[in-house]
């Protein structure tokens, strides 16, 4: 009986250490962190995308050296995550998720398999459903974007100025929305800067998880530190908008099937409309998926796949 037991427990453990989760991983194996360019970007959208990505790591470093240095007690820091205990840990590993993750098949390109790049002032997408790790870049981005050599030229503020006038921040954006990035842990929980403080002081419980509060930090960061520009460069907010008023619900299709949409806008997989604000342009009227609602979309917002959607 003692015999057939131990039998039993050692069949038992060899099944065990068989087993695919004791299995050594392969820790020393080659990934890739870096994004791949698409084939259908030409040599100079690739050589202005390239240095938009160094940019974009440039900004994501400082922010997490930031973090990492000050800890959560930081006044600037808890200025856009507030004061929950969690918030450190988490800030701090969606900056380690985006600058380290395994981006193999996270790939950006510059053709328009979508139609969205037809759409006024539409800048770039996540393609969503249609390809989930994959990212459009339209002709707009690059003549409307400027790289970190310009941050706090130009009137530009943190608070008043669209959180995607550099390369850097808007790729910041556009890479939180990519599945594999960040395991899908950056939603958008605040829908400009303003409210985005008003999440920090108020619920903070999202705000490091949220991609406006995030953008907006690495941002407010990188003009102190880096720019120089000190507090002329962050600037006063405005007040935060109705996000009622500035947005309505689209359809629930997907971001092809979008028509048009606001200066700007980029569509994500959930079906939502996601544009960031800008006080020099006008707004349009959406059409197809956000055609079924009569309100008008500020510009820079995009479609997410759940059909609604968001203006910064």
């Amino acid at each position: 009986m003692v015999a057939t037991t131990l039998l039993s427990a050692a069949a038992l453990a060899g099944i065990a250490l068989a087993s695919p989760i004791n299995v050594a991983r392969e820790l020393n194996k080659n990934y890739k962190t870096d994004v791949t360019i698409h084939e259908s970007c030409n040599a100079t959208q690739r050589r202005m995308l390239e240095k938009a990505f160094a940019d974009t790591f440039e900004v994501a470093t400082v922010a997490q050296e930031y973090v990492a240095k000050n800890g959560p007690e930081d006044p600037v820091f808890q200025k856009y995550f507030g004061k929950e205990k969690a918030a450190f840990a988490t800030v701090l590993g969606v900056w380690e998720s985006l600058l380290t993750s395994d981006k193999e098949n996270v790939i950006f390109r510059c053709d328009n398999p979508d139609g969205n790049c037809g759409q006024v002032g539409w800048r770039g997408h996540w393609r969503g459903d249609n390809a989930t790790q994959e990212t459009v870049i339209c002709d707009a981005s690059y003549t409307d974007r400027y790289y970190n050599e310009y941050f706090c030229m130009n009137g530009y503020t943190v608070a008043g100025s669209p959180l995607g006038t550099h390369w850097s921040i808007d790729l910041i954006h556009r890479m939180f929305h990519v599945p594999s990035v960040t395991n899908e842990l950056v939603g958008h929980y605040s829908e400009d800067y303003a409210s985005a403080l008003e999440l920090a002081e108020h619920n903070a419980t999202y705000s490091p998880m949220d991609s406006d509060a995030l953008q907006a930090f690495a941002a407010h960061v990188y003009a102190v530190e880096v720019a120089g520009g000190g507090d002329a460069c962050i600037g006063q907010p405005a007040e935060s908008h109705d996000h009622s008023s500035s947005a309505a619900p689209a359809s629930s299709a997907a971001p092809a099937a979008t028509s048009s949409a606001a200066e700007a806008c980029h569509t994500h997989a959930d079906g939502a409309v996601h544009c960031e604000s800008d006080s020099a342009a006008s707004s349009t009227t959406a059409a197809a998926a956000a055609a079924q609602t009569s309100a008008a979309v500020s510009q820079d917002c995009h479609t997410h796949a759940d059909g609604t959607v968001h203006c910064v």
